[in-house]
């Protein structure tokens, strides 16, 4: 239902190139200005960049690694010597890109082989020389992977981790008894960065949820700058209003036609029931892309199209918690949850922030208190539309699974 493959490569050219709208890129390559001129401290920046489900943050990874690779695909697209010139002013590095998407393993040792063997792919497509022993780990191995890649070029590369929630999903879906090994294997890798010293100009790290990066039994990464609540990039993933018109005209025009309603009312409807998210304390309303998409290409309905994501995590989060969130939603003074981390069982308040970064609940208003030498922020949250509403009562088990194929209807 809810298969959408022209969807990807679209968004992949609204993200690097001009076929959609040229603010878009530019805020793109902004984000790529900030990561690579950023001022390090003790050692190279590490940031993170979250957003819900549907948001296209694996497809900038992607574009950031063509645009960093200078890949033949991202070179060909350039059709004016005004975008190749522009393209050329941006840095370049070779790139080490790690998706933990397909990770899945029911114990530690089934975890650490699994690195390995990515990392081993890495070490493949890069033309290095491996060899795994007995005494292997996932973060010596990571780490002379990012000496070996750096020395040969003779520079500072980039490493890109998409999906870096994945693994911290997994090792909560283990027995009890594996969770602290299988997360202390992956946070040990993972503070390889830190101490990657002059080999690395950057990294990024993209996912869903902030999980907390460092543990009792592993330093990790205590150090990382969340870029998800910049105003820089509220409207990098997502349509606002104004770009779902000027982009899906013609799309919002057949539409409109199915439905019998005009095209401004299209507009308002997928509005309603695909947009909402406040990414930032500006609090511009984005519209999920994939949700958009989704509804242009099939057959123009109008589902919760939401529902059909993976949101095991939150799922079992929320088996065995009978809270009704009164206390989240439309409720005024709240702390800024959504920049919080949260750990494998989440409890409380937690749940709230759990939500909010997976895009069940969003900033609708803040308030800004100017005390003695100190500001602070109050907030208040809402879900931002029907198609989320609908996905968190499935979740929850108070509608069956069937509600996911009843159209909306406002």
């Amino acid at each position: 239902m809810n298969a959408n493959p022209s969807f990807y490569s679209d968004l992949h050219e609204l993200i690097i190139s001009d076929y959609l709208k040229v603010e878009k890129s530019s805020v793109f390559f902004e984000l790529m200005q900030e990561m690579e001129n950023t001022k390090p401290l003790a050692s190279a920046n590490i940031f993170l960049m979250i957003r819900p489900r549907g948001f296209g943050l694996s497809l900038c990874t992607e574009a950031l690694n063509s645009v960093l690779e200078r890949t033949r695909d991202f070179m060909q697209g350039l059709r004016t010597q005004e975008e190749k010139e522009r393209a050329e002013a941006l840095p370049r590095h070779h790139v080490i890109l790690l998706n933990l998407k397909k990770v899945a393993s029911q114990t530690p040792l089934e975890f650490k082989e699994q690195l390995l063997a990515m990392l081993q792919q890495l070490y493949w497509e890069h033309h290095l020389n491996s060899a795994i022993s007995n005494y292997t780990t996932p973060k010596s191995y990571f780490a002379e992977l990012i000496t070996e890649l750096s020395e040969r070029h003779h520079e500072k590369i980039v490493v890109l981790i998409d999906n870096y929630d994945i693994p911290f999903i997994m090792a909560s879906a283990m027995d009890e008894r594996y969770r602290p090994e299988a997360l202390a294997t992956y946070l040990e890798m993972l503070n390889v960065l830190k101490h990657a010293g002059d080999r690395i100009q950057y990294a990024f790290l993209s996912g869903h949820i902030k999980f907390r990066l460092a543990s009792e039994l592993s330093e990790g990464l205590p150090l990382v700058s969340d870029l998800s609540s910049s105003e820089k990039y509220d409207t990098l993933f997502g349509f606002t209003k104004e770009e779902v018109n000027d982009v899906f005209s013609v799309q919002l025009g057949k539409t409109a036609k199915a439905h019998g309603i005009n095209q401004n009312e299209c507009l308002e409807r997928i509005c309603s029931l695909y947009g909402g998210f406040s990414f930032s304390d500006r609090l511009i309303k984005v519209v999920c892309p994939v949700c958009v998409n989704h509804v242009m290409t099939n057959g123009f309905k109008f589902l919760p199209y939401s529902s059909g994501g993976d949101y095991a995590f939150l799922r079992k989060s929320l088996e065995n918690s009978n809270d009704a969130f009164d206390w989240l939603y439309d409720k005024d003074g709240q702390d800024p949850l959504y920049g919080d981390s949260i750990g494998l069982s989440p409890q409380g308040k937690e749940l709230g922030t759990l939500l909010i970064q997976l895009g069940f609940a969003t900033r609708d208003s803040v308030i800004r208190h100017e005390l003695e030498g100190f500001s602070t922020w109050r907030y208040r949250f809402t879900c931002p539309n029907e198609d989320m509403r609908r996905t968190l009562k499935i979740l929850r088990a108070q509608k069956d699974p069937s509600f996911a194929l009843e159209e909306i209807f406002l």
